[in-house]
């Protein structure tokens, strides 16, 4: 049987803080055939990535589509919705997405009470309202979300059958490492004013006797490395990092200490399962209540900068450091994609049939 054959229609590709394209793409490509195009160039590119074409016209890429035939369209961010729904309704070839954090995330407007009931309305954000309808078409396979946003999406209406819910994209094979580790403590990274990394700096501020890395990519460094200046630099700001050498990055420590804002929209960061498969102990800005679901048991939540302190100067239990790696694995990309090969599989029939579950006949005609 031919393989499924797959155009990526993405953004910033190949950019070097995006990685969880490039780590989908290598999880997927053993199966499918993909081409790949960016609609914008990225500002920072990795080295090693998939080849790609580089075209920002509607017309250009329904051209590329057509000549290549691909059986399904893929692209990530929710903000990519509208535009493939378009070129599938164009091209009748159908479509997937995979959503992240920032793009499934907004704030609850509270719009008052009646019989003791507390009624709660979404500011829901254009680019999801202009896409509800394309989600919903037949040509729309489905979207691969982060469970704590199925909530807030189907509230947005969209229906709950199109959304399947999913872990973060990492490479569990990549990272996993039982040896010892380093003594450092690390935060990664797009250095975004959502992700708060000047309270990393201040933290290795105060405190003096623990080695401070921060792994921050493109957007505001140099404003990062003005204010660690300002501080004494009491933290190591390091040059960008290739995703295939950042396995020995991660061994170099022994706490990752996520920072983010409140106010923010970080959902659950690829860099705390990288760390977990690293055997580093991970310590979050407690900004949600979904994060427990996904530090787990093996990692802390932390309320103020006082509080992470204190949890990143005690030592790191073995018996912690063995739930990050089972913790980790549930982010694994080689599991999980064969979520994404099961909507796809409805694009051509039988595609992943040596790697999907076997259906009866019964669950065939319901999903026809």
């Amino acid at each position: 049987m031919n393989r499924l054959r797959v155009m990526y229609v993405v953004k910033n590709f190949p950019q070097i803080s995006e990685t969880y394209i490039k780590t989908e793409i290598e999880a997927v490509q053993e199966h499918c055939e993909l081409q790949v195009i960016a609609t914008k160039k990225a500002a920072l590119a990795c080295k090693n990535h998939a080849p790609f074409r580089h075209i920002e016209d509607l017309g250009a890429i329904r051209e590329a589509i057509e000549e290549y035939r691909p059986h399904v369209l893929h692209s990530h961010w929710l903000h990519s919705a509208r535009l493939l729904g378009k070129l599938a309704r164009r091209t009748g070839v159908p479509f997937t997405v995979r959503a992240h954090s920032f793009d499934s995330l907004w704030d609850e407007q509270k719009s008052g009470s009646g019989w003791g009931v507390l009624f709660r309305r979404y500011r829901v954000p254009r680019h999801i309202r202009r896409a509800v309808d394309l989600i919903n078409d037949e040509l729309c396979l489905g979207i691969l979300a982060f469970p704590f946003a199925r909530a807030r999406l189907e509230g947005a209406g969209i229906r709950g059958d199109k959304i399947v819910d999913c872990y973060p994209v990492v490479n569990f094979r990549r990272f996993y490492n039982r040896s010892p580790n380093g003594d450092a403590v690390m935060n990664v990274g797009a250095a975004l004013a959502k992700k708060k990394m000047d309270d990393f700096i201040e933290l290795g501020a105060r405190l003096p006797h623990l080695r401070f890395n921060l792994y921050a990519l493109s957007y505001n460094v140099e404003s990062l490395r003005a204010i660690n200046a300002a501080r004494g630099n009491p933290v190591n700001i390091v040059p960008p990092v290739e995703l295939e050498d950042m396995p020995a990055e991660y061994k170099k420590h022994r706490w990752l200490v996520y920072t983010a804002s409140k106010t923010g929209r970080v959902g659950w960061p690829m860099a705390i399962a990288e760390a977990q498969a690293s055997g580093v102990g991970v310590c979050m800005a407690n900004v949600r209540p979904d994060l427990r679901e996904y530090v787990g048991s093996a990692g802390y939540l932390f309320n103020s900068l006082d509080e992470a302190a204190q949890i990143i100067t005690r030592p790191f239990s073995d018996e912690l450091r063995e739930l990050g790696f089972r913790q980790a694995m549930k982010s694994d990309v080689f599991e999980h994609r064969k979520l994404l090969f099961g909507l796809w599989e409805k694009a051509l029939p039988g595609a992943f049939s040596s790697i999907l579950p076997r259906r009866s006949a019964q669950e065939r005609l319901t999903s026809a």
